[in-house]
């Protein structure tokens, strides 16, 4: 007779998104059987999205890799099992050629991003920059624009509690989906709004979250900021704004404010696609509500326009007083919880003089031989990223990858950049590995117990690190400086400084075991009203956007738009069932396939009918997709999920270019990408 022992652990969700819930993964003899939320986290309250609770499904899919796998040639599909000691021998081998050959590893690149968020996945930074110098590929696919705009006008990036948001008198919505991509902010909004306050929802496209609106604006993409320059120039006409903050917190509102003076009132409502009488009615809410909270979407600022439009917004938050009130600010992100040592290296890896920085566009545009009189690159280690289906102009990427003689994918699935691969290596869920998440949105901080033994023969990435270094040390002590721990728990604990004492005050993860903790941080940001700036105030006019060739006050800046050959913007935001390329798979839908959704008058006015196949393209690419009536886009957007089908040959991203962000690099290296750039034309077929 078999008996069953049901064991429980304490889980934390490291994907990349707004929660980082805590869960209680349920074990049955060494299996995980069942996935609960954790009712203790104060933000996430044991809720669990539909990603979390198919946990278990992917855990143990049948497509997940089992063993490393290897092949000569990329791209050929012609991959063999080999053995973990096989894996490690070809590697050490190939870095072994480069060093000999160049006389240090700046061949090497390091291809990595935030496909998880667990402080051990931040050893890999750690290890190549225990190797001296190595190549990076620099700046943020995601946020960068925005994190900028944030530092210019704050000198910091910090964000109140988001449970502030119940106090508000007045919630804006502002490029954000929340009750999609951060479905735990939700109960706060609805206590805001039981409370009185009236949600405002701006966005191109008309989204699950505009459903709790009191009021929907839809302005042309891209045109956010000459909205919020009206409305500031609105308050001020009424005398509606905080002029003890602007004259004791601030600096350059003169200068911001005559030009303010100047703009035509008619001239940027057209811009904006707004009626006049929305537009006058969200200008009657912000004169009567006391404080007011800024919810701003990550898809706002990846346009060629994007930070300058976040600092235009941030302008009107700051203006009419509400950043550093009980409820009120700007809601975008947060970088004061990322403190562990070996976070630093993923942060600050622009700012490291050792390594050979190549930014995003430089790589996907120069590829391989991107620097004059240096070294190419032999060998690429990619983890945590899946640029062949998130990043702009995969075509180029995969003609880059096919040139590299020696690529590495740590990875779950064989996606279509495992695809190109020549090693690819398996590894750990966050069930089969010890960890601590931290989270860029809330404050919480929690321990993450190995509850399964690892998935055959995959290994942590903490794991890998530590054999790599160790063959390395074996070859030539002077090799690596990478330090040898006896345990995935040992390692975390070497990551605890200062910092984090002071941050969360805790030494070690056993200050975990009972539970999350919260950062000992302000529950309202600047509520002291000093800011982080050269000046200690608040920044309407910044020289060091000025020095960086940019606007030094926030007026609005006009981006890009469609034209006659191409007249539609492609919006690709994320799908409610899924998290970039990470879930898809699991079929969370019964939607089957990709689909752009189109609006209904304007396809039946070219004679496609709903549900027929049509081709979407621009001078990049095309793909061939069903075309689905909607009237949630406006006449000139086709909208498609972001995402990866591995049941079909769509790939959205062959039809976006790299276009550039106004700002980012500064922050990150570089300028972010400006996805919702992208223009196109539809067809029948």
């Amino acid at each position: 007779m078999n008996v069953y022992r049901t064991t429980q652990f304490k889980n934390v969700c490291p994907r990349n998104c707004f929660s980082a819930c805590t869960m209680i993964s349920h074990v049955e003899n060494g299996r995980l059987v069942h996935i609960t939320g954790d009712r203790n986290h104060p933000y996430t309250k044991g809720k669990l999205c539909s990603k979390g609770y198919a946990y278990v499904e992917r855990n143990y899919h049948q497509d997940r890799l089992k063993f490393p796998y290897y092949q000569e040639v990329k791209g050929s599909g012609k991959f063999r099992q080999i053995t973990w000691e096989k894996a490690f021998e070809l590697i050490i081998n190939q870095m072994i050629n480069i060093k000999k050959q160049y006389g240090d590893f700046l061949p090497l690149v390091l291809y990595k991003y935030s496909g998880n968020f667990g402080v051990q996945h931040f050893v890999t930074e750690q290890f190549f920059s225990s190797i001296g110098k190595t190549t990076r590929i620099v700046g943020s696919p995601c946020h960068s624009a925005g994190i900028q705009a944030v530092q210019y006008d704050m000198g910091a990036v910090k964000m109140s509690d988001p449970t502030q948001v119940a106090e508000a008198g007045l919630v804006i919505i502002w490029g954000a989906n929340p009750a999609v991509t951060n479905i735990h902010l939700i109960p706060f909004i609805l206590e805001a709004k039981g409370r009185g306050a009236k949600i405002v929802v701006i966005d191109p496209l008309y989204t699950q979250t505009t459903e709790l609106a009191d009021l929907y604006l839809q302005p042309r993409p891209s045109s956010d900021g000459a909205l919020a320059n009206l409305l500031i120039k609105g308050l001020y006409e009424a005398k509606s704004l905080d002029y003890r903050f602007l004259e004791e917190h601030s600096i350059g509102f003169e200068k911001f404010i005559k030009q303010m003076k100047q703009i035509d009132t008619q001239e940027y409502e057209e811009m904006c696609d707004i009626p006049k009488k929305a537009i006058n009615l969200l200008l009657s809410w912000l004169k009567e509500a006391k404080v007011v909270s800024y919810i701003i979407g990550m898809g706002l600022q990846r346009h060629s326009n994007g930070g300058q439009n976040i600092r235009a917004i941030q302008a009107l938050a700051a203006a009419r007083g509400d950043i550093g009130k009980k409820g009120g600010g700007i809601f975008f992100n947060q970088e004061e919880t990322y403190v562990f040592s070996n976070q630093q290296g993923f942060i600050n890896e622009h700012l490291n003089v050792n390594n050979r920085n190549l930014t995003m566009d430089e790589w996907i545009t120069n590829g391989v031989t991107p620097f004059i009189n240096q070294p190419p690159i032999e060998m690429m280690w990619i983890s945590c990223r899946n640029p062949l289906t998130q990043e702009p102009n995969p075509q180029l990427i995969q003609n880059h990858m096919k040139k590299i003689p020696f690529v590495v994918a740590v990875e779950q699935f064989m996606t279509q950049t495992a695809k190109m691969a020549n090693l690819v290596l398996p590894t750990t869920t966050h069930f089969e590995e010890a960890d601590i998440v931290t989270n860029y949105w809330h404050k919480e901080i929690a321990f993450n117990q190995k509850a399964i033994p690892p998935y055959y023969e995959s290994r942590s990435e903490w794991n890998i690190m530590r054999e790599l270094a160790l063959r390395l040390k074996h070859h030539s002590p002077n090799l690596c400086s990478f330090p040898i721990h006896s345990s995935e728990e040992v390692y975390l604990n070497s990551q605890f400084n200062e910092k984090v004492l002071e941050v969360f005050g805790i030494q070690s993860i056993n200050d975990l075991e009972k539970g999350s903790l919260t950062a000992k941080l302000p529950k309202i940001a600047w509520n002291d009203q000093q800011f982080s700036t050269t000046t200690g105030k608040y920044h309407f006019y910044s020289m060091e956007a000025s020095d960086a060739g940019l606007p030094p006050t926030p007026l609005f800046v006009e981006g890009k738009a469609p034209n006659e050959t191409y007249p539609f913007w492609l919006i690709t935001p994320h799908h409610p069932y899924a998290l970039n390329s990470q879930f898809h798979f699991l079929n969370l839908t019964d939607e089957g396939e990709a689909f752009v959704a189109i609006h209904s008058d304007v396809a039946k006015a070219m004679g496609i009918f709903n549900g027929e196949i049509v081709k979407v393209f621009n001078n990049q690419g095309s793909i061939e997709i069903k075309a689905i009536f909607s009237k949630l886009v406006s006449k000139d957007i086709l909208m498609i999920y972001q995402g990866w089908y591995p049941d079909s040959d769509v790939n959205i991203n062959h039809l976006i270019p790299v276009t550039l962000t106004d700002m980012g690099e500064n922050a990150y290296g570089a300028k972010g990408i400006a996805f919702y750039d992208t223009f196109v034309k539809v067809e029948k077929l």
